[in-house]
Formats: C-alpha cells, structure tokens, sequence
C-alpha cells in the first residue's frame, strides 16, 4: 500500500521540479531550529530549500499533534494558496534551514504557461489527504504496538534512498509519540520490545528497519486503504 502511496520516484520528480522551476523566483527565508515558520496569507506557496520542518497543530492545553515531515524539495502552503483558506496547521524548524516564498503571481504566470504544472500541486495534496487517512485508520484500528508498526513502514516507504531501511531522518520519542497519539513511554517501551525481538536497531540515533515484513503483519489496516 504505502509503496504506491509513497513513490519516491514521482515525489523526487515533483521536489526537482519545485525546486528547478519556482524556488530561485522567491523570497529567500532563513530559519533557526525550533523557530515556527508561519504562513502570513494564502498569496505564496513555500518551498523547502535546506533543513527540516513539521506541519504541526496545537490543542488549548498545548499539546501537539504532528501531522506532516517537510524535507528539502517539500512545498507547503498550497492547499491555503488554492482554497484561499488559512490553515490551522503551523510549520515548526526541526532544524535550521531556508525556505522560498513564490508570490502568486509568479506562480499562476507558470500555470498559464503550462498548466500541467497543476498536476504536480495535485500530487502533492493528494499524497497528504492519504498520509493523514492512513493515519486515522491506524489511530482507529491499530492498538498502540500496532500504530508504532505502522509508522516505521511509512518511514521505511518514504525513504528516498535505495537501502530503506536505514531511517534517515532522526526521530526522538516524544516526536513519534506527538506523531501517532501515544504517551512517550508507551512509544520507548514498544521501541525496546521492537528491538529485542530483532525487528529494529539503533544505530547513531537512527531508525534501522530489520524485518519490514513482520512490522506490516502487526498493522491492522487493509492493504486496499
């Protein structure tokens, strides 16, 4: 399911385009990791040029919820730019980076010039609908072995690499832990149970998926979600 969901290809070939074609037309903006990068108006789409952020949302309490990971390619802001709508969601820096503004009317000049530019904005949104749709379906299914297992496939599948399994972006648990709904210990007590059972490693922080095959078996999700 999430090798359809997630394919590399098409999401290499999106960012390249993103960055090729629009990034150099914006406004450049550095950020410091843990800054929040907030969305002023829907007149821009933002595209990722360095660094990592999370699409995050908070509740009255302040607690978080993460929904999405932007990595460097990664455009932001489009679903606000289309239905000029604000979001509720705020970009916060993981780590330091820079980002582009394309205003909109660089933007619809290129999609008056070819609008099959739409296709890859299409892409885009498509892929996060199902993201946060397959993540209510494992929050509704899953016990909570069962969603830590879910996401360490949708790791696995989003790697942009040809060894999979090696996670490379780091994760600490509180942030799986915001990502899927669950109390940070219940996150490092399932981690552990993983790795004993030879299912994951740790090495330099870093997520290594051994046994990809018995991970997806512990999902409770159809194959056809």
């Amino acid at each position: 399911m999430y090798e359809h969901i997630f394919d590399q290809e098409v999401q290499k070939k999106m960012d390249d385009f993103f960055l090729k074609n629009l990034a150099s037309h914006g406004k450049l903006i550095n950020f410091k990791k843990g800054e929040i990068i907030k969305q002023e108006d829907f007149e821009s789409i933002y595209i990722l040029l360095e660094g990592e952020l999370n699409q995050i949302m908070h509740s009255k309490e302040g607690d978080e919820i993460i929904f999405f990971r932007v990595v460097k390619g990664n455009i932001f802001g489009e679903m606000a730019f289309f239905d000029q709508t604000n979001t509720f969601a705020v970009n916060k820096a993981v780590t330091k980076g820079s980002i582009s503004v394309v205003n909109r009317r660089f933007v619809e000049s290129k999609l008056r010039e070819d609008p099959q530019i739409y296709h890859y904005f299409l892409i885009s949104i498509i892929r996060k609908y199902r993201a946060v749709m397959s993540e209510l379906a494992s929050f509704q299914f899953n016990d909570s072995t069962g969603r830590l297992a879910d996401f360490l496939v949708r790791l696995y599948y989003t790697e942009d690499s040809e060894d999979k399994s090696r996670i490379s972006i780091i994760l600490t648990h509180e942030e799986i832990a915001n990502r899927l709904g669950l109390n940070r210990i219940t996150v490092t007590n399932t981690m552990n149970q993983f790795r004993d059972r030879g299912l994951i490693d740790i090495e330099n922080r870093k997520i290594i998926i051994q046994d990809i095959d018995t991970l997806r078996k512990m999902t409770n999700i159809l194959p056809g979600i």
